[in-house]
């Protein structure tokens, strides 16, 4: 697992952590929004670890509502799962559709 975390970076920008509350809705196949653990985040993607029980495939369709910390403003991004590794929980890792904005980063890892 550790194989995403580290110095093999899947991702073309630099990745944060945020306390940020993420529920994630995967298209053709959740019945609802589900909460999940965010990873970590960058303008270009996230990870979020989901429960085993999901059947996560990669080129999966996903909505992500993001509370941003310190506030209730919300966003909503979309993206495609590009890889995930099951366990216990399913490590999940998506490209987002677009980069999200500098400064709205700046706010996802704001503690």
């Amino acid at each position: 697992m550790d194989f995403f975390l580290d110095g093999n970076n899947r991702r073309s920008h630099e990745r944060f952590q945020s306390n940020a509350m993420v529920q994630y809705f995967f298209k053709k196949s959740s019945m609802r929004y589900m909460d999940c653990d965010l990873v970590d985040v960058s303008r270009s993607g996230m990870a979020i670890r989901v429960p085993a029980s999901e059947a996560v495939a990669s080129g999966m369709e996903v909505s992500l509502e993001i509370t941003l910390p310190g506030s209730l403003d919300q966003i909503t991004v979309r993206g495609t799962v590009v890889w995930f590794l099951g366990g216990e929980t399913t490590l999940t890792g998506i490209r987002f559709e677009s980069l999200i904005e500098p400064e709205l980063l700046t706010r996802l890892i704001v503690c």
